[in-house]
């Protein structure tokens, strides 16, 4: 029942990186899409590192599964991650990187890998 559960709140961070959330003062479309794909890749990458650290917690996966997750996070998307942060600070209307979308996408493979088993 646990599996089910977290793999149904990966399903919902994944699915959460095509949704939208408006942003007070941005002031083109193109600004406010930059914004929205950063906020929902973070929430998606939230979203499944939480499903990791409770998959890891109740013991569904190993140190080394969780090493591996905690590894690419730390090291593959939060430096891309931070990156895309300051170039959007700085310009908005170039940030529709998709680099940062498939480190996401990485991620939460990595993560539903190790669940499914």
């Amino acid at each position: 029942m646990k599996i089910k559960t977290s793999i149904l709140i990966l399903g919902a961070a994944i699915m959460l990186a095509g949704t939208s959330i408006t942003y007070v003062g941005c002031t083109t479309a193109s600004q406010v899409q930059a914004v929205q794909t950063l906020e929902t890749v973070g929430l998606a990458v939230d979203a499944a590192m939480a499903t990791s650290a409770s998959l890891y917690h109740n013991g569904q996966i190993t140190q080394a599964q969780w090493q591996q997750i905690a590894d690419f996070h730390d090291q593959k998307f939060i430096p891309a991650y931070k990156l895309a942060i300051q170039v959007a600070q700085s310009n908005l209307s170039s940030v529709a990187s998709p680099d940062i979308v498939t480190l996401s996408t990485q991620l939460a493979a990595l993560v539903a890998s190790f669940q499914i088993k």
